[in-house]
């Protein structure tokens, strides 16, 4: 329960201290006076997220500190986050204009997800972000399961354990029967190409080695022969040939020229000596012994370590690797059957236990549905709806979770003879409001949370329908601290404590919060009424207050 809140340089608020009591409070106030702020300092004191436009211009910080008297629940949560706690607890939040957070619970530094789990076990704030719950469809199976949890939710959990379990063993067993094929029948493949291709250490590098030999000996044989053939191949201008013609023209030239002889000779010497370079080369060429055969099946063999290497880890070791391994997996698949059939008849019946688990599930779903239907029939009927319906429909899914395979949505209708549709698409605006707050009479405090707020709960509503809201609200009240922002008298008369929010011009305006006292609480009531003449706005204010006042009594 809130005991106490001060807020300091907040929006519009300078400086507010409240003292706050255990049962139906109203803040009550003209249009823009100021009244969801009160709401938004009591969200970011609890965790909610707000940006720097909220810290007051011209100071640096905004801070909300509230005094709170706690729970058993409360007490368990401090003890798990480690912060000390007595039967009040001290929970101070600051807002600087650098941005950063400070947030201290009775003294001790907390983060924002520590203050959200601690506030949650004390207040609960309905507004907007309520109204967006209840029109959320993925939301609606655990308000039905709010109702009384469903027994058999534990243990589906705990079955669904276990089948994960026996899917990840299927999987490290090759999966299902068959998928287990596949993968062997993959497995054979491969290990049948790297056993062909026969893979040994050391052998890719001595072939590299005579692939490099081969590439310069066939080099060296290229030159020579091109050499040789230059020398005296067919061409009729070889080295040879022309030499030959050279001598022969000079012979038939010279006659007995000495000078002439005496190149002719030299030519014939050069002659002699090219005859011997010729059988130089050509020894050196026997010497090299080229082998054609042996040079393709260098290549071949290459060719085929190189595709190895390619699909088995990039080297010679990766690929013997991967043969070593890909064995015994082909060895262990091979041998699992026996494994793999024990597993798939334990996980069928597993899933059998999980399909009748869901159908218990179902069947508890399906009661606490019909709860909610009665229960909110009359709810909703006292609140002014009588001819409103409810119907919680409940589907299967073929996806089963932890929470089951049940599809839960809230199907409504507002008036007579009207179809049931889908809540989200058909509920106005004062018809939500209504329907919240009968949802949240029906459900009761399910979280634990001392202090319940809603905000904006009488929009779109008024007149008699008002004065039952307020009284729904005072029947909350007597087991819960309530706080609820207003414009309707009718909830301003049943409030316990009453407060007024008003703005205040001086040299800056500022918003206030007064207590009012029973002459101001009619007065405030008498203007809330609003159209009625001034001469009976007061006598209708007691009127509503003393009307107020029997049905609580």
């Amino acid at each position: 329960m809130l005991t106490k809140i001060r807020v300091q340089n907040f929006a519009l608020i300078e400086d507010l201290t409240l003292d706050l009591k255990d049962n139906l409070i109203v803040f009550t106030g003209e249009t823009g006076s100021g009244k969801s702020i009160l709401i938004n300092a009591i969200s970011f004191l609890i965790g909610e997220k707000v940006d720097k436009s909220f810290i007051r211009s011209g100071t640096n910080f905004a801070q909300v500190e509230g005094m709170f008297l706690v729970n058993d629940k409360t007490k368990q949560v401090c003890e798990e986050i480690g912060v000390e706690c007595t039967d009040e607890l001290l929970i101070t939040r600051k807002l600087k204009i650098d941005g950063k957070n400070e947030i201290r619970v009775n003294g001790s530094i907390i983060t924002n997800a520590m203050l959200k789990r601690l506030t949650s076990t004390m207040v609960d704030i309905y507004g907007q972000h309520e109204h967006q719950c209840l029109l959320n469809e993925n939301s609606h199976i655990d308000f039905v399961d709010a109702i009384h949890k469903p027994e058999k939710l534990e243990e589906l959990s705990g079955v669904l354990a276990q089948l994960a379990e026996i899917d990840k063993k299927l999987e490290s067993l090759g999966g299902d029967e068959g998928k287990r094929q596949r993968e062997i029948d993959i497995l054979e493949f491969e290990i049948n190409e790297l056993e062909e291709a026969d893979l040994k250490d050391g052998e890719e590098e001595e072939l590299l080695e005579k692939q490099k030999k081969f590439f310069n000996v066939q080099k060296v044989c290229d030159a020579v022969n091109s050499c040789l053939s230059s020398f005296d191949g067919s061409d009729e201008f070889s080295v040879f040939s022309s030499l030959s013609f050279a001598s022969k023209s000079l012979n038939n030239a010279c006659g007995d020229d000495a000078q002439i002889a005496e190149q002719q000779q030299r030519i014939n010497n050069v002659q002699i000596e090219l005859e011997d370079i010729k059988e130089s080369l050509c020894s050196v060429m026997d010497s090299y012994n080229f082998s054609e055969i042996e040079f393709e099946e260098v290549e071949a063999r290459l060719s085929v370590i190189k595709n190895v290497k390619r699909k088995y880890g990039g080297t010679v070791a990766s690929a013997m690797e991967y043969l070593s391994e890909a064995s015994k997996k082909l060895e262990f698949l091979q041998n699992s059957d026996y494994e793999c059939q024990k597993l798939s008849e334990e996980k069928q019946k597993l899933l059998e236990t999980i399909h009748n688990l869901c159908d218990d599930i179902t069947q508890q779903r399906c009661k606490n549905a019909q709860i909610l239907q009665d229960k909110m029939k009359n709810e909703l009927s006292y609140l002014g709806m009588q001819n409103a319906k409810l119907l919680v429909e409940i589907t299967k899914s073929e996806n089963i979770t932890k929470n089951g395979n049940d599809i839960v949505r809230f199907m409504f209708s507002a008036n007579k003879g009207e179809p049931l549709k889908p809540l989200s698409r058909v509920i106005s605006g004062g018809e939500m409001s209504r329907f919240m707050l009968a949802f949240k009479a029906v459900m009761g405090n399910k979280n634990g949370a001392s202090t319940m707020i809603f905000d904006e709960i009488d929009n779109g509503i008024g007149g008699e329908v008002g004065f039952f809201v307020g009284t729904k609200l005072s029947e909350i009240a007597k087991h819960s601290q309530v706080i609820v922002v207003s414009h309707l008298a009718s909830i301003g008369a049943m409030a316990d404590q009453h407060f007024k929010v008003f703005k205040e011009s001086g040299e800056r305006t500022s918003t206030r919060v007064v207590e009012l006292n029973d002459e101001q609480k009619l007065a405030e009531i008498a203007r809330l009424a609003g159209g009625i003449s001034e001469g009976f706005a007061f006598s209708y204010a007691k009127e509503l207050k003393q009307k107020a006042q029997q049905l609580k009594a």
